[in-house]
């Protein structure tokens, strides 16, 4: 054992008297100061699996955000705006979770902070979340801007999210890359569903953190198995009825899984199903780990 000791001493002080003292230094700890080094780690709270965060808008106080990769964009409660002394412009509607139009005005040039990470977003929404998750405060919403610019790893078990600049993350786990693509600044993925009396089918879904829900789809208006009517479009825009009924099986990367939850509308998975994992998205290389 000292023998072995004594010729990586002898390997590492040649390699410094050839390349220098910090360069080697470098090399040989690269994976643990560079590579994988998260920039942020923040701590959230779940209810019915959402991730709400603590997030300072321009410097303010910390109002309650959700993260919420299924929003195209971020998004600032119209209760809060003249409290933040934000200036909306112009008028526009959108189509939320619910049925019907939802009036939206616009602001330009939010910085949004966790933790020390300020990030910029060249327009925001500004949107009455009053209604979007009933019997809880809702400040904002952390879209499509905000995944654009990190690596996001969620831990849901240990409630933890880590920041990374994807430039120096490069991941060597063993959970399953998904390779993902956008629709309208929404990210969407292949996966194998079956519902009761249907045959085996690939799709395509929606990936949203910001749903609780664990699947939503759309075959399941025709599934022969059981089935029952609920009240579906929680979120922004109005409630609405929908399908409840179970998932055979659910293909998603390696993983297959069977007899889960699911909701008839767009289809779509939620942090229903996201909660099981530990979710990586990297929107920089187009593609999701789940492990």
């Amino acid at each position: 054992m000292k023998k072995n000791k004594k010729i990586i001493f002898i390997v590492v002080a040649v390699l410094c008297q050839a390349f220098g003292p910090l360069s080697i230094a470098k090399t040989l700890i690269h994976n643990k100061t560079i590579e994988n080094r998260w920039i942020a780690e923040i701590h959230f709270e779940t209810i019915d699996n959402l991730i709400y965060v603590p997030v300072s808008v321009n410097g303010s106080a910390y109002c309650r955000f959700i993260l919420d990769g299924g929003s195209s964009v971020c998004v600032v409660d119209s209760s809060i705006v003249n409290s933040l002394h934000l200036t909306g412009s112009g008028d526009g509607i959108i189509h939320g979770a619910g049925t019907g139009a939802v009036k939206v005005s616009y602001c330009d040039s939010i910085t949004y902070k966790l933790k020390d990470i300020k990030t910029l977003v060249p327009r925001s929404d500004i949107i009455n979340l009053s209604n979007a998750v009933p019997g809880q405060k809702l400040d904002g919403l952390l879209g499509y801007d905000f995944f654009l610019k990190y690596v996001i790893e969620i831990n849901y078990k240990n409630k933890v999210i880590r920041l990374y600049q994807p430039e120096n993350y490069h991941y060597k786990g063993k959970g399953s890359v998904v390779p993902i693509s956008f629709f309208k600044k929404i990210p969407h993925f292949r996966a194998k569903v079956k519902v009761p009396g249907r045959p085996l089918v690939e799709k395509d879904y929606a990936i949203d953190t910001g749903s609780s829900d664990v699947i939503n789809e759309n075959l399941l208006n025709v599934s022969t198995g059981p089935k029952k009517e609920v009240v579906g479009g929680v979120g922004v825009g109005q409630k609405f009825t929908i399908v409840q009924g179970k998932i055979e099986t659910f293909q998603i990367g390696k993983y297959i899984l069977h007899n889960l939850d699911g909701v008839s509308g767009a289809d779509k998975i939620g942090a229903g199903l996201l909660s099981r994992y530990i979710v990586v998205f990297d929107y920089s290389r187009s593609h999701m780990i789940l492990e």
